[in-house]
Parts: structure tokens; C-alpha cells; sequence
């Protein structure tokens, strides 16, 4: 039998501690993983959707002229825990946006709040030229790490019973050059998948 040297028994137990690791978080591989800077741009720990009652009745939702406030509630907007933008939307979408996902309930009573979403608008509207950067909100949830594997995103979360968290992250090279919408898989810091999307998604809890 041929007897394994110094070198080669190195390399053996390094390459037994890379599938170990692989193994321990499945979803990723051990040497495919970058992590993605990003920027939290507005974080309300309070923000809950309002019932479909109190919507329906809600006379700013129906003084802008969305009278058939049930395909409102009934949009996958509504439901949804994540909603990705690659791009920006405009003054217009933006309003769409905040009616279709509830937000836009808090926005008119509470001028803090507004101004905070105002401020993330804007901010994306000026780095957005180049369709580099991506803006995410995320409700019920708290963003704890953002990585690149396996030419996906996958992002670290953690549940909480309520709140809206809008954030702002770059591309990464890999992402541009595709040219397609790249999946997002969500974990929570146990590693449980909750689910996966694209632009808009229900996560499990």
C-alpha cells in the first residue's frame, strides 16, 4: 500500500473540511460564496398592513382612484413578504406599488413615514441609471446578510411580527452580464428555507 506524504495528507484533509462545510449549509457551496454589501434605507419595526376592512373603507386608497379596492387585496402585492425592483418604477409606480402592498396606509397618516419612503424613492431613482442597483422590501422580516452562490442570491432573514424594511444593493457582475432576473433564496439564521423568488414572493413561517 502506498503510503500518503505530508503534502498530499494536507490536501486530503482540506478538501474533507470543504465538503463538511458544504455539507453542514447545503444550499451553498463552500468555495462559490461572496457576500453582498447593502445599505438599509428606511426601517419601520411598527408598520403592519391594514385589515381589507379598514382598506376598503380607507378614503385616500379611494380618493386616487382605485374604487375596486378587492383586486388590490387580492394582488400577489398584498401577500407578499419580499418585493424586488431592478429598476426604477417612476412617481406613478410608486404610488401602484405602496397601494397594491398595503404601504400606502401608513404613508398618509404619518408624514415621518412618508418622508422616509421619499427619501429611498429618490435615492433609488439617482443610482438606478444604470440598472445596477436592486431595491428589496421586505415585511415581516429583517435582512441579516445578503450572499452570491451558485449564481443566485441567497439571503439570511430573521422573522419578526411586524414591520417594513426597504434596501438597497448592487448587482454583481455575474447578475449584469446575464441579463435575466436572477432567483433569490431566502433562509432564516438557521438555515431553513422559507422560500423562492424572483420579484415577489410569500415566505413560509
Amino acid at each position: 500500500m502506498k503510503r500518503l506524504n505530508y503534502q498530499n495528507l494536507l490536501i486530503a484533509s482540506l478538501l474533507g473540511l470543504s465538503t463538511l462545510f458544504a455539507g453542514s449549509y447545503p444550499l451553498v457551496k463552500a468555495q462559490s460564496v461572496k457576500n453582498i454589501p447593502f445599505e438599509v434605507c428606511f426601517n419601520s419595526d411598527t408598520f403592519v398592513r391594514p385589515s381589507p376592512r379598514e382598506y376598503i373603507k380607507d378614503k385616500y386608497v379611494n380618493y386616487r382612484g382605485y374604487r375596486n379596492i378587492s383586486d388590490v387585496i387580492n394582488s400577489p402585492n398584498w401577500k407578499a413578504n419580499i418585493l424586488r425592483y431592478d429598476s426604477y418604477y417612476g412617481v406613478s409606480g410608486l404610488t401602484d406599488i405602496e397601494i397594491y402592498s398595503g404601504v400606502y396606509y401608513a404613508r398618509v397618516r404619518d408624514k415621518n413615514f412618508a418622508t422616509g419612503l421619499d427619501k429611498c424613492s429618490s435615492k433609488f431613482a439617482e443610482t438606478n441609471s444604470s440598472s445596477a442597483q436592486t431595491q428589496v422590501r421586505l415585511f415581516s422580516y429583517k435582512l441579516k446578510q445578503i450572499k452570491w452562490a451558485n449564481n443566485k442570491y441567497i439571503f439570511v432573514v430573521e422573522s419578526r411580527n411586524s414591520g417594513l424594511q426597504i434596501l438597497h444593493y448592487r448587482k454583481t457582475r455575474q447578475d449584469l452580464a446575464s441579463g435575466k432576473t436572477t432567483p433569490i433564496e431566502v433562509i432564516d439564521t438557521k438555515g431553513r428555507l422559507l422560500g423562492r423568488c424572483e420579484y415577489d414572493c410569500q415566505l413560509k413561517k
